[in-house]
This record gives C-alpha cells, sequence and structure tokens, in this order.
C-alpha cells in the first residue's frame, strides 16, 4: 500500500475510534442520569409512603408498626387441678367416715374434681375466646380503615 492510503486508513480509525469512544462515554453519562433519577424517584417514593402512613395514622388512630395484634388466651390446667386436689381431698375424708376407705373415696373425690376443674376450664375459656374474637374484630376494623386511608393517600 501506498504511503498516502496508510495515512488515510489511520485517520479513518482514528477518527471511527473516537466516535465510538464518544458514544460510549454519551451512553455511560446517559446510564449514570438514569441511575441517579432512579434512586432520586426512589427517595421520593419512600417519602411519600412515610408521609402517607404518618397521614393515615393520624386519621386512624391506628398504627400497624405499635399496635399489637390480639392473642388468644389459654385458660390453663389450673382449674383442673385445683378441682382435682380440692375433689381427692373431700373424698378422702368422707371415705374415712363413711367406710374407712379413704384411698377409694380420694380417688373418686379426685375424679369427681376434676370433671368440676374441667367445667370451670371450659367456661373461662369460653369468654377468653368471646374477648378474642372481639379483640380481632376491632382490631381488623381499625386495619381496614387505616389501610383504606393509606390507599387514599397513596393513590392521590
Amino acid at each position: 500500500m501506498r504511503k498516502g492510503t496508510l495515512i488515510a486508513l489511520g485517520a479513518a480509525g482514528v477518527l471511527t475510534a473516537t466516535a465510538v469512544g464518544a458514544v460510549v462515554a454519551t451512553n455511560l453519562d446517559e446510564e449514570e442520569d438514569l441511575q441517579l433519577a432512579s434512586e432520586d424517584s426512589a427517595a421520593v417514593v419512600d417519602s411519600v409512603q412515610k408521609d402517607c402512613r404518618a397521614s393515615a395514622t393520624a386519621e386512624t388512630g391506628f398504627d400497624p408498626a405499635t399496635t399489637p395484634v390480639p392473642v388468644r388466651e389459654d385458660a390453663g390446667n389450673k382449674q383442673v387441678l385445683k378441682g382435682t386436689a380440692a375433689g381427692a381431698a373431700v373424698g378422702a375424708v368422707a371415705g374415712e367416715v363413711i367406710g374407712d376407705k379413704a384411698g377409694y373415696g380420694a380417688a373418686a373425690g379426685a375424679a369427681a374434681g376434676a370433671a368440676g376443674g374441667q367445667a370451670v376450664k371450659a367456661d373461662k375459656q369460653q369468654k377468653a375466646d368471646e374477648r378474642y374474637a372481639q379483640a380481632k374484630a376491632q382490631y381488623e376494623q381499625q386495619k381496614a380503615a387505616y389501610d383504606a386511608a393509606l390507599n387514599a393517600c397513596l393513590n392521590d
């Protein structure tokens, strides 16, 4: 090849490399701008969400972050144990007095006391379940009002 052709090819190569570099640099700048815009919009969205949460809490008086979820109570076995012990004691005394058989009386008394304790436990559990159902319904109603206020704010 001739020297002039080589120079022309070299110049064309330099121009091409410069043009490609400029395009790459432009694309990088656009990507940075997009990333910065994305970060800014995420910050704005987060700020709006915080503002809407605060607004919904102020409007409804309910804050899901601090309001405890109702928990079902368990009446436990205390009544059954108390009934069993009391029944055994009364049965032992009655068995000794009536027929000189305290052991049989204690066993019969324990069974009767356990049944009575179970009845008391069932009654207490029913009342606890009613309190739980009421508290849960109230919680869900407040949460629904909060969610509605939050959605209304976010959709404005």
